[in-house]
């Protein structure tokens, strides 16, 4: 059917009815510069492997030992076993083996797209959104109960006689209040158990998600949660950190997926490092970078931070003008202040000692 070289490979790798993923690429190759259609020689060699197959099984009784008994099924005596094992994956484009978490063809550069994509972001979305109504659905059901639990108290001090309101003054009164300040404030600590429950629910979802294999929904999960661990208030949460760990439980993957792709490394990169460039300090280490980018990206966030310090400098230069302006203000009119007292100080002496003299004059000049 095909030519001798190729025909001796398909028997040679057919010749235990098994073929392995390593023998598969190695057929194709070899069909593939022979210039044979993939796809039909695919087909032709699952056919002669069923054939092989089901030639093993009829002649396996036939060579079963005598001693064996007559009772014994088919598939007792099939083909040897096989060391043989485990689940080896290709590229649909030309047979190659492929390493797990790989995202691109080292011998063709195919790159796998929508390959058993489950829609991550989207269904990490909805698993968040369906915890956040069946939330809101809890603390609208504390609402009403609220309501109703306070028309009930209203309605029952309402209901108390003309004596009791009369004779109860400000105690009664006191004591009404006290006991509606205490159903609202039970009725708070239940909402706020309610709001505890929903964040830890959240994070537990964010944090035990699996993280996918396929390129779009690596980056889709990732654009997901580097715009979630940062909300723009200069703030970071509980749950924004929450975001920060699976960003940096994401990106760990895609350095191992995108090892020898480096288009896909550096967008992943470049959203992280946006993110570190927003967050605090202390957030700033919240992954590693991989060795041949660490140098740029540590060049990139010192220029952003002396950029962030300068512009800082700039919006609040005048500011700073106008205090040093206002400190030298005080300072000067300080000293202006102490020299005019210290005149008017030296003045009152001078003063004091003439009439102090001239009083002495007087009273040596006195005839008593």
């Amino acid at each position: 059917m095909y030519n001798e070289q190729i025909e001796s490979f398909i028997n040679a790798a057919l010749a235990d009815g098994e073929l392995t993923e390593k023998e598969k690429q190695i057929l194709f190759k070899k069909a593939e510069s022979a210039g044979i259609d993939l796809d039909e020689f695919e087909m032709m060699l699952n056919a002669r492997l069923f054939e092989k197959q089901k030639e093993i099984n009829m002649s396996a009784p036939a060579s079963a030992p005598a001693s064996a008994p007559a009772s014994a099924p088919a598939s007792a005596a099939a083909a040897p076993k096989s060391d043989k094992f485990g689940d080896i994956k290709k590229c649909p484009a030309c047979g190659a083996m492929l390493q797990s978490f790989q995202t691109k063809c080292d011998d063709c550069g195919h790159e796998f797209r929508n390959i058993d994509a489950v829609g991550s972001a989207q269904k990490l979305f909805d698993l968040l959104q369906a915890v956040t109504i069946r939330n809101s659905q809890s603390i609208s059901d504390l609402e009403k109960q609220k309501a109703q639990r306070l028309e009930s108290l209203s309605q029952k001090h309402n209901s108390d006689g003309s004596l009791v309101k009369l004779f109860g003054g400000q105690t009664r009164s006191d004591n009404q209040d006290q006991e509606r300040e205490d159903l609202i404030r039970e009725i708070n600590k239940d909402r706020e158990k309610v709001e505890k429950s929903l964040f830890q629910e959240k994070a537990n979802i964010i944090k035990n998600f699996p993280i996918p294999n396929t390129k779009e929904d690596l980056i889709e999960l990732l654009a997901m949660a580097t715009s979630n661990a940062y909300d723009n208030d200069g703030n970071v949460g509980h749950e924004e950190e929450v975001w920060i760990q699976k960003t940096d439980q994401i990106y760990t993957k895609i350095k191992i997926a995108a090892d020898k792709d480096p288009a896909f490394l550096d967008q992943a990169t470049n959203m992280v490092v946006s993110l570190m460039k927003k967050l605090p300090s202390k957030y700033k280490k919240f992954t590693t970078f991989p060795e041949k980018l660490k140098d740029k990206i540590s060049s990139e966030l010192e220029n952003d931070k002396k950029r962030n310090w300068d512009n800082k400098v700039k919006v609040s230069k005048p500011y700073l003008i106008a205090a040093g302006a206002l400190i030298l203000t005080l300072i000067i009119s300080l000293v202006a202040s102490l020299g005019l007292l210290l005149f008017i100080s030296i003045v009152g002496l001078a003063v004091t000692f003439y009439l102090l003299k001239k009083a002495l004059t007087k009273l040596n000049e006195s005839p008593f």
